[in-house]
């Protein structure tokens, strides 16, 4: 399944025009880009929600898919257009279209960008411990929270104007704790 179309794509590059009988590169090659950049999204999408699509999904990477909200389909219509419009670019270059080659990389550092976004890989390519999009896929992943979370002392058991830190509970762990 891909999340974009040759029309999208077309699109990112004003002066090219689609439908043309001396088209060149053709709409077919266009949605070949189209399909292999959906491949790869498609295997970071297994990968990284793995347990999610084996728990809530029975394992089906197709049932996965049909979940999808509208901002999901969004996110990945923007990486899947973004990797299609590199290779056009780069396609488009070979042909003699001198400013698509610069396009075209720039698509690609965007595609890159997002794809590791997807994936939660950090700008040295390290796994992070959660990514820019989880909560779009897994409705079980954690968020982060501007808010206080579980942290410190509550604050119902000090006196008006006390602070933790002035009573000295605002370390987590300290050299006497027991466990």
């Amino acid at each position: 399944m891909s999340y974009t179309t040759v029309t999208n794509v077309a699109g990112m590059f004003p002066t090219f025009k689609t439908g043309g009988t001396n088209q060149a590169p053709s709409n077919t090659l266009i949605q070949q880009y189209i399909d292999d950049v959906a491949g790869d999204i498609d295997a970071v999408l297994q990968r990284r929600f793995a347990q999610a699509i084996s728990q809530s999904f029975g394992g089906s990477f197709a049932a996965f898919q049909a979940a999808f909200s509208t901002d999901a389909l969004n996110v990945l219509e923007k990486i899947n257009r973004y990797g299609a419009c590199a290779q056009l670019g780069l396609t488009l270059a070979t042909m003699g279209v001198a400013a698509a080659e610069r396009l075209g990389k720039e698509f690609e550092a965007e595609f890159e960008e997002r794809l590791g976004d997807l994936g939660a890989y950090d700008d040295k390519g390290d796994a992070m411990m959660s990514g820019l999009y989880d909560y779009l896929f897994d409705p079980e992943s954690a968020t982060e929270s501007p808010r206080p979370a579980f942290e410190g002392v509550a604050g119902g058991d000090q006196q008006r104007g006390e602070t933790a830190r002035e009573e000295g509970l605002d370390d987590y762990f300290w050299k006497s704790e027991k466990f």
